[in-house]
């Protein structure tokens, strides 16, 4: 990331608004803390995933940070070095869980690449989240959500940054809910947080 990026980001870190968002964020983590007895925070390796990470081991050092490891044809092997040295450095409470196939695996069952279907990897993937809930009894997931996903306008308006869902009894916090994907950038650079090099090779196309 260039220097005028970078203070553009820093200028952002320092706006009240910014402020507000981090506050509603740490507000929402604590009450997760505060009302769950074992909540988790997801952890993609992406950027929103990752304030999430930073900000609940602020509040909570020592709270479980769970990756759902896709196997061959998942994570770039980056992203696996990257955090785990940050989790050491850090003393994070760190774990990856395996889903029951791998990426590649699926593709080489169905044969054609077109014939993989979605939700035959969303499948997998939920797997693994249920898997790593149940081996370390987790009552609470926080999540990376932003509201300006579509599905996030949806939780915004029907359920807010922290909820509990009865059909399987774990409690749902979206602290980032209402952030913009500046704000994040804010975040990341200010607190300098190791982010993957492909947001940079990716930025003069999509930007930040």
């Amino acid at each position: 990331m260039d220097e005028k990026t970078k203070l553009r980001y820093h200028l952002e870190a320092q706006t009240k608004r910014y402020k507000l968002k981090v506050k509603e964020a740490v507000n929402a983590i604590q009450k997760a803390v505060d009302v769950c007895k074992n909540p988790a925070v997801c952890f993609s390796f992406g950027k929103d995933s990752l304030v999430c990470v930073d900000l609940a081991r602020r509040i909570k050092p020592d709270i479980l940070i769970i990756n759902i490891d896709r196997g061959e044809g998942g994570d770039i092997q980056e992203a696996v070095e990257m955090y785990d040295d940050f989790a050491k450095a850090y003393n994070l409470n760190y774990h990856r869980v395996k889903t029951p196939k791998s990426i590649l695996e699926i593709y080489r069952e169905a044969g054609d690449i077109n014939r993989v279907k979605r939700t035959d990897l969303k499948k997998n993937l939920l797997a693994g989240i249920r898997r790593a809930i149940d081996l370390f009894d987790i009552d609470c997931t926080i999540v990376g959500l932003r509201g300006d996903e579509s599905i996030g306008r949806r939780y915004s308006k029907r359920y807010g940054t922290f909820f509990y869902v009865k059909s399987d009894g774990i409690y749902r916090c979206r602290p980032i809910l209402n952030w913009t994907a500046v704000q994040i950038w804010a975040y990341i650079v200010s607190n300098n947080l190791p982010y993957l090099s492909w947001y940079d090779k990716i930025a003069p196309i999509v930007s930040y």
